[in-house]
């Protein structure tokens, strides 16, 4: 322990360095009211320790114990917490305990809990999948959507389905059956 937590140090302190010298934020450390160094967006890492807040992050965005809130994501999120994205995901994947997306999605979004607007290209997996807007693949417990093209969970819920759900219970306003168990498929053609 008495090596590890010095090697720390000198990397963090290199990596600031190093974005210093390129004008780029290659490395930030983000707590509650502090950002170094303060820069909105990242192209790197970005740490978060209890509270973290950027416009940008490109890169890998890590969380412990921590809310990580983000205008815009573009690579792999690991938070242990609370990942919310404002605006969009454009590829990668957010993992954590519960992923908040309030604007466009694609790729993976996988926590105990995911509230996600709109799934373009991507799939959802959790304990809970709940959508405002459209989704792609939904897997998990208990999924909610507007609109998907395929649910796989114990209970499947939504307005419009676009491929097929499979699950204990299935939902579907548009579906051959509007309540079916095991599976359901929409009746008719699913593109009107």
């Amino acid at each position: 322990m008495r090596r590890v937590l010095p090697c720390f140090f000198l990397l963090t302190g290199l990596l600031l360095g190093a974005t210093a010298a390129s004008g780029e934020t290659l490395a930030q450390f983000s707590t509650m009211g502090v950002r170094t160094p303060d820069d909105p967006d990242v192209s790197g890492v970005r740490f978060s320790l209890l509270y973290g807040q950027a416009r940008s992050v490109s890169g890998l965005d890590v969380g412990l114990v921590s809310i990580s809130e983000t205008e815009k994501l573009k690579g792999v999120a690991v938070v242990l917490g609370v990942n919310r994205v404002t605006q969009e995901m454009d590829g990668g994947a957010a993992f954590s305990l519960f992923n908040i997306n309030n604007g466009n999605s694609r790729g993976l979004n996988a926590a105990f809990v995911n509230m996600v607007n709109n799934v373009e290209n991507g799939l959802d997996v959790g304990f809970v999948n709940i959508a405002e807007g459209t989704t792609m693949v939904d897997i998990g417990g208990l999924n909610i959507s507007e609109a998907s093209t395929a649910q796989l969970g114990f209970i499947n819920v939504t307005k419009e389905i676009k491929g097929f759900q499979l699950g204990f219970l299935n939902i579907a306003e548009n579906g051959f059956l509007p309540v079916f168990p095991f599976f359901n498929f929409p009746k008719g053609d699913a593109s009107k």
